[in-house]
């Protein structure tokens, strides 16, 4: 709804769009509208004008609120921009005519934000795009936060940070499921909001302790890569100032908005960057699996907002499929960061050959992102023969078994600190072979099992297939499929919360959703 409409929001709007309204007289005005303002770029100098809206989260209707509003979005942006937020201006209309004046003078019947104007090309997400964005510029970014962050005044929760964090997941996951139209999205949105409340439950004295050592501060609430200016001094403009519960956030949050947004700008190598600069200047932004849950949330809170403004479009409107197919992108980057929230973690994917366990461990790493193992490939390289090449005899016998494992545990180790974490796929059919990857791998380690199984008939027809295949990388023929699972060692000595036996004669997307559900189990018991 709007607030007071006196003036005429469009008289105000259509007077400040002249170039006789500032005493500068710029060349020419151009104006550029948000759903809750307009920002007139006049030459050297920008003035940003607040509609006159009362929405569920702005407030904006009266002549006194605006001001107040503009006076807050000025102190809260001279934190990080001081030279670019100039102060408040009165505007008085006489005969359709506006007049920049003093704030407090009784003739403005409106206010205005006034600016330096910036040369957008600046901004991380202008240099982003046009491939000139340095690695040192992003640094710079992270300690400029940091700083900001330490000197940014601390907030006392007045409720249990989880719950707070738990209260926000909770009613952006409504607003979403209302949102989203396809049925198969629907079943991604609940995965991920089953992920986000077993993240929350899990790591609920995380909140509290951070909240405890004061992480949570005034920041800005809204780090989007179009904020930040680089190629000079960093200044980041437009904070959040009609809210402050949306800025009064840990600073992990804060942070990972704009990890999120550079990822969403294909410019997801950056992230790391930040956080890690972020860091060496003292800032504590948590665990790389803490900022990745913020950064998933920023994905599923977007979303949403792409797919808000899809419905208000007409259906056969082709920037409603635009908005559709951003969201789902939207969708798939907050899985993304969901995997590596779950991390550090070794996935195990156990079975006999022709089980499926390699389709389901590529898919896997796929979708995580991890490297993907595979005891067929490690064996051959040991062996020193190609992936394609059958192996000799010998590289299967029990001592060369022990070989490949240890060596899979050490591959598996250097992938956790250099990845967080790996897709392993091999049979793992024996207790040695296990115990063996196991002291490879070291101790302390998130590991779960795994283990693919199929109808004896679906084992064969697909060793038959696969012998035929002139690219396999196994060896294993239906003779092999046949003696490995009579001789499977079950896996008794793996605790029943790290291993999940599974048919995989069925939609990989079922399977896949069996493994998630695991993985968030896990995680809501860590």
């Amino acid at each position: 709804m709007t607030g007071d409409p006196q003036p005429g929001s469009e008289q105000m709007c259509d007077a400040l769009s002249r170039r006789g309204s500032y005493p500068h007289r710029p060349a020419e005005v151009q104006v550029r509208e948000t759903h809750i303002s307009w920002v007139f770029l006049a030459g050297e100098l920008a003035y940003k004008l607040k509609k006159p809206l009362v929405l569920d989260f702005v407030d904006y209707g009266t002549r006194a609120r605006r001001r107040a509003m503009c006076e807050e979005e000025v102190r809260l942006n001279r934190r990080l921009a001081p030279d670019i937020y100039l102060g408040v201006r009165g505007v008085a209309l006489t005969d359709g005519c506006a007049q920049l004046t003093a704030a407090d003078d009784p003739r403005a019947a409106d206010f205005v934000v006034e600016m330096r104007r910036y040369d957008e090309r600046r901004t991380l997400a202008a240099r982003l795009e046009r491939g000139e964005l340095a690695r040192e510029e992003v640094q710079a970014v992270g300690g400029a936060l940091a700083r900001f962050h330490a000197d940014a005044a601390p907030v006392h929760p007045v409720e249990a940070p989880v719950l707070t964090v738990a209260r926000r997941f909770e009613r952006n996951m409504h607003e979403l499921l209302a949102s989203v139209e396809q049925r198969g999205e629907i079943g991604r949105v609940l995965a991920l909001e089953r992920f986000a409340h077993a993240f929350i439950t899990g790591d609920a004295q995380t909140f509290q302790a951070r909240a405890s050592r004061g992480c949570v501060r005034e920041g800005h609430g809204d780090l989007r890569a179009e904020h930040v200016l680089v190629n000079g001094a960093v200044q980041i403009v437009d904070c959040v100032e009609f809210d402050r519960a949306l800025r009064e956030l840990d600073v992990a949050d804060d942070l990972a908005f704009l990890v999120f947004d550079l990822a969403a700008r294909d410019g997801a190598r950056f992230g790391k960057v930040l956080v890690d600069a972020y860091r060496d200047a003292g800032g504590d932004p948590g665990e790389e699996s803490l900022i990745a849950f913020y950064a998933a949330y920023r994905a599923l809170v977007r979303a949403k907002v792409a797919l808000v403004r899809a419905r208000q479009l007409p259906p056969t409107s082709g920037q409603r499929a635009e908005e559709s197919a951003h969201a789902r992108d939207l969708i798939l980057l907050a899985e993304s960061f969901a995997w590596h929230a779950r991390l550090p973690l070794v996935i195990v994917v156990c079975g006999v050959p022709a089980s499926g366990k390699s389709q389901l461990a590529c898919a896997l790493a796929e979708l995580s992102g991890l490297p993907h193992l595979s005891s067929d490939v490690v064996r051959k390289q040991l062996a020193g023969v190609r992936s394609t090449e059958r192996a000799p005899a010998e590289s299967y016998s029990a001592q060369w078994n022990a070989r490949t494992y240890c060596e899979l545990g050490r591959r598996a180790s250097r992938a956790l600190g250099s990845s967080r974490g790996a897709i392993v796929d091999a049979s793992f059919r024996h207790l040695a072979d296990r115990q063996a990857f196991a002291a490879a791998l070291g101790a302390a380690v998130r590991l779960v099992f795994i283990e693919c199984q199929a109808p004896r008939a679906i084992l064969a027809e697909r060793a038959a297939r696969r012998e035929r295949d002139p690219h396999r990388v196994s060896d294993a023929d239906a003779a092999v499929v046949m003696r490995e699972q009579q001789s499977w060692e079950p896996l008794d000595e793996v605790p029943a919360n790290a291993h999940l036996a599974l048919r995989t004669d069925r939609r990989l997307e079922d399977i896949m959703s069996d493994v998630l559900a695991l993985l968030d189990r896990r995680l809501a018991a860590a």
